[in-house]
Order: C-alpha cells, then sequence, then structure tokens
C-alpha cells in the first residue's frame, strides 16, 4: 500500500494547514427557461494545501520516496487527514461501519458531554469482555490516537482497543476524556479500533485534538493524489528542508 508518510514527531502535517472541498451543482434549463438546480454529490474535490518546515533529511527522502513511487499526480496513495476524525459514523454505533459482539446492546439519544445528545449507552449481558469497534482502510504501522469519552454510574473499566494493543481505564460518573496513543510493528492495511460511548475519535498523530463529528465517511482517502508533477524542495541546511505540496480527492459515484 502505498500511504502519506507521517513526520517523526508522528504528525501528519505542520499548521497551517489548507483544506477546500468543492462540489458541483448541475443546472438542467427547460424550453420555458425554467432552471432546474441539483447538487451532484459524485463529483465533490477536496484539496490539501501542506507546507513543511524543518524536515530532517529522512522524512524528507519518505517524501521523496513517495512521490516518486506514484510518479507526481499518475498514482493514488492513501491519504490520512490530519485535520479530521479517521472514525466514520462517530455518533452513530449502530451504523453497519461498527461491529458490536453479541451480547453487548447499544441505546442511542444519551446527552453527552457537549450539550447534545450524540452518546450510545453501551451495555454487557455477558460475563466476558465484548468489543464495539471499527476497521478502517489505513496502514497499521501509522502512529495513532484514539480517544472517547466515556462514564458510567458505578465504578467500572472499560478497555479502548488498538490494533493488537489494549489500555484498560478505570471510569466514574463523570464524563472523562480517555486517550490511548501508540504505533503498531504490524504492515497490515487495516486497523481495528474499540469500545466507544461517546466522541469515538481515531487521528494519526501522538495525541487528541478538538473531537469532530464525523458521517458516512472518515479523514481516510485512498484514491488521494498529488495535485502536480513537480515538487519544489529547499534545503538550508543539514536536515533543514522545506516544501509545500498539493493533495487531492476527486469522489466519482
Amino acid at each position: 500500500m502505498l500511504y502519506f508518510p507521517q513526520l517523526s514527531s508522528g504528525a501528519a502535517g505542520q499548521f497551517p494547514i489548507q483544506k477546500k472541498r468543492t462540489a458541483r451543482t448541475i443546472v438542467n434549463q427547460s424550453v420555458q427557461d425554467y432552471e432546474v438546480k441539483l447538487a451532484d454529490p459524485g463529483a465533490a474535490t477536496t484539496v490539501w494545501q501542506i507546507s513543511f518546515a524543518e524536515m530532517n533529511d529522512q522524512e524528507l527522502a519518505a517524501l521523496e520516496a513517495l512521490f516518486e513511487a506514484t510518479e507526481g499526480r499518475l498514482t493514488p496513495f492513501t491519504f490520512v487527514d490530519p485535520t479530521d476524525n479517521l472514525l466514520a459514523w462517530s455518533e452513530e454505533q449502530n451504523q453497519a461501519v461498527w461491529q458490536a459482539d453479541p451480547l453487548l446492546t447499544l441505546t442511542g439519544n444519551i446527552a453527552d458531554p457537549l450539550g447534545g445528545t450524540g452518546a450510545f449507552q453501551v451495555s454487557n449481558a455477558g460475563l466476558a469482555t465484548q468489543l464495539l469497534q471499527q476497521s478502517i482502510a489505513a496502514p497499521a504501522s501509522l502512529e495513532y490516537c484514539l480517544s472517547v469519552y466515556a462514564r458510567s454510574d458505578q465504578s467500572t473499566q472499560v478497555w479502548l482497543v488498538q490494533g493488537s494493543q489494549t489500555n484498560a481505564y478505570t471510569i466514574s460518573p463523570e464524563w472523562t476524556r480517555l486517550t490511548s496513543a501508540g504505533q503498531q510493528s504490524s504492515e497490515n492495511d487495516s486497523i481495528n479500533f474499540g469500545v466507544a460511548l461517546f466522541g469515538m475519535q481515531v487521528e494519526a498523530q501522538p495525541a487528541a485534538s478538538l473531537y469532530k463529528q464525523t458521517a458516512e465517511t472518515g479523514g481516510v482517502y485512498p484514491n488521494a493524489r498529488f495535485r502536480d508533477d513537480v515538487m519544489t524542495i529547499t534545503t538550508l541546511g543539514p536536515n533543514r528542508n522545506s516544501c509545500e505540496i498539493n493533495i487531492i480527492n476527486v469522489e466519482y459515484l
């Protein structure tokens, strides 16, 4: 799998990052000169402009290797959006992208810590540990941060699952944001993340940012491309490199 590399810090980009999404509108004009306009969701385009400064030589070599492997604009690669939640349906765990073990009961429309009703109550009717998880089509070898808001009327434990890594946390009646960050020694092209109560979020970086709600798509783009066939690099000295790149993703249904 070709994928956009992370920096040695575990981040996928540096600020400022510009992200622009455009959509097409279809216009049908009748012989009576009436116009009917409809949005065309099958031709949306997302463009990221990412500037890197003070990259070390190893970071630059990884970016150049991807650019050469894709031959500029020719070949797509997987891009994990550094500004977005990588999970889909972050507040609707009843959607098909979520896999729930058979003894779990999910109840929606629960008051959440941000003042809405986007939380889910998760009940385990069995004695064994039950998982609620989602798999994303991104390299398991990247560094990820899994975060979730959790609470329980009784003091109990929940486990955050990231690939083969499992961490236990004790929760209380107060909403608490739990985070689990790390990197797997796996070359798999996908990775699972599990349990969710509210605000389930995965980011390709070593720490959690503000929660971002998602719907049917998350921030993983398996068909992203470089917008340009030339990459301009400025080198100021050993391990001091900078460049600006443009990444584009076009959605066709």
